[in-house]
């Protein structure tokens, strides 16, 4: 039943791989991906070994509070069939609510609304920029036009991927940045309608390093058999050049609200991340994909979370087919427990089992009660005032024991 359940969790992720992969592949004209130089492949990375430690392990059926997953890729969500699953799946793991950051736009946004009306207290849609066209004449009028008319038929907000400052270029071959100027009809947008801007900049910094042993991503398994994603000596930005644009953009912007996705890709550092939280009130972050780092530093982890707890939304980049007890529970894991030494929700495998993210194991945090709040849900319903209704009825529930 294990390997079954393996099977079908390594299949999910997988196919959330192969749907980012054809996600890409659709920008034409102004984003192709650089070629990483002299690669060679080497063998795949082996599944972690068995811990031998004998430590706490806490029994968890589900969140401590219904949890609001701001950042979750719905793309397989097609039919009635497709959210009536997730939302039985959601039940069970604890989880109150999720944002679809796949709900497009244009004719693909309104079949997502449309197909997901009936279930719009549990799983809300953000848009998506079409990003074909942006050189030409027009292109942010038109598109800020069509995010407007998206707000108004029922977005909840917009996710705007990393191909601002690592793929997308000007026609003179120069990489266009979050504070270009064809942005800021979009970013005004937002603020016009009061909707958060879901945006993930940059990547995870050892992205930059030479694939290689002393890379500790390419020591977990990645970057064995495909350099994708491996930016070094590819002419790509700097994750610091893209970082001082991102600044340039909340400057220029302090009326519009920005989510910063991953720990705005600087877990690595969360002094770096504290500060820039200091810095720009108009700025918060959500922590999905990083809790293997965030888990790998416990003790840091847990000041800077109680610090920032108003700042800091709960987020899994997850997508439909992941299993509880392998994706969500390491999550509650981290937030509500002090056990050690424990596997994190693995983002993404090797074709032998290895997590790909980080070649460890996590501790818990053990955050108190009403850091915990904040973080699951509370900070979320700032941005998500249409789910209030749907938490407030899942927490009186929970109240009288349902």
């Amino acid at each position: 039943m294990r390997s079954l359940r393996a099977w079908r969790s390594m299949s999910a992720l997988l196919l959330a791989a192969a749907c980012a992969a054809a996600a890409a592949s659709s920008l034409a004209g102004a984003s192709q991906r650089p070629q990483a130089p002299d690669f060679k492949p080497t063998p795949e990375q082996n599944p972690m070994p068995k811990s031998l430690l004998v430590v706490k392990r806490t029994e968890i059926a589900r969140a401590k509070y219904p949890a609001i997953d701001f950042h979750f890729h719905g793309r397989t969500l097609q039919s009635a069939e497709d959210y009536r699953t997730m939302i039985a799946v959601m039940d069970k793991a604890g989880v109150g609510a999720i944002a679809n950051m796949d709900g497009g736009m244009y004719q693909a946004l309104d079949k997502n609304l449309q197909v997901g009306a009936p279930y719009k207290d549990r799983i809300v849609h953000f848009a998506r920029p079409v990003w074909e066209g942006i050189n030409d004449p027009g292109w942010a009028q038109k598109s800020a036009a069509e995010l407007e008319r998206a707000f108004q038929v029922g977005a909840q907000g917009l996710k705007i991927n990393k191909v601002l400052g690592l793929q997308l270029k000007n026609p003179d071959g120069t990489y266009i940045h979050a504070d270009d100027p064809r942005m800021d009809p979009i970013w005004a947008m937002c603020a016009k309608y009061k909707k958060p801007v879901m945006i993930h900049i940059s990547d995870p910094i050892a992205r930059w390093d030479p694939i290689g042993p002393a890379n500790e991503r390419y020591e977990a398994g990645q970057w064995r058999s495909d350099p994708s994603d491996n930016y070094y000596g590819t002419g790509q930005p700097h994750y610091t050049e893209i970082w001082a644009h991102q600044e340039r953009m909340l400057t220029r912007h302090p009326n519009t609200r920005f989510v910063l996705a991953h720990v705005a890709n600087m877990v690595e550092d969360l002094g770096r991340s504290g500060a820039l939280l200091d810095r720009f009130p108009n700025a918060d972050v959500e922590i999905s994909a990083r809790f293997q780092d965030l888990g790998r530093q416990p003790y840091s982890a847990r000041k800077w979370l109680i610090k920032y707890q108003d700042r800091v939304l709960f987020g899994t980049d997850g997508s439909p087919g992941r299993e509880i007890e392998q994706f969500w529970t390491p999550h509650w894991r981290f937030l509500e427990t002090d056990d050690e030494h424990f596997d994190h929700p693995a983002q993404m495998l090797s074709p032998l089992g290895a997590p790909l993210q980080g070649r460890w194991r996590i501790y818990g945090v053990f955050l108190p009660d009403e850091v915990l709040r904040k973080i699951y849900y509370q900070n979320a319903l700032k941005y998500l005032p249409s789910l209030r209704g749907s938490i407030d009825k899942q927490l009186a529930g929970r109240a009288a024991g349902v």
